[in-house]
């Protein structure tokens, strides 16, 4: 559980799916930011369910839709590293790194974690 009383005091979420009872397991959570890619093939609308889930519970959040990331667009691994099958899958499952939106997740974690681990 992500309660405060559990040993944490913020959490990030990067394009995961919630569980069906997310609103009973995130009650009484930490602060939470979040980022999901609107291309993300699966499943769609949980960046915004997470939004409706933690406002309702009055949890302090941060969650961001990126309209041009799809799933796993943080991982910048290297090309090279990714046998070429895994790589041409990657694209076509819409999973490939997006730079722009990396960036800007990236700074909302380092500044929210700053803000509430401090």
């Amino acid at each position: 559980m992500l309660a405060p009383d559990h040993g944490f005091d913020a959490s990030s979420v990067n394009y995961g799916a919630l569980p069906k009872d997310a609103e009973r397991f995130l009650r009484g959570a930490c602060p939470i930011v979040a980022s999901y890619g609107a291309r993300d093939r699966s499943p769609r609308g949980q960046a915004v369910r997470l939004e409706q889930i933690l406002s309702a519970n009055g949890i302090e959040h941060d969650v961001k839709e990126y309209p041009d990331a799809g799933h796993g667009f943080l991982n910048d691994h290297d090309p090279s590293a990714v046998p070429r099958v895994f790589a041409v899958m990657a694209k076509f499952a819409r999973t490939d790194y997006h730079e722009p939106s990396t960036r800007d997740a990236r700074r909302r974690i380092a500044a929210f974690f700053a803000a509430h681990l401090s």
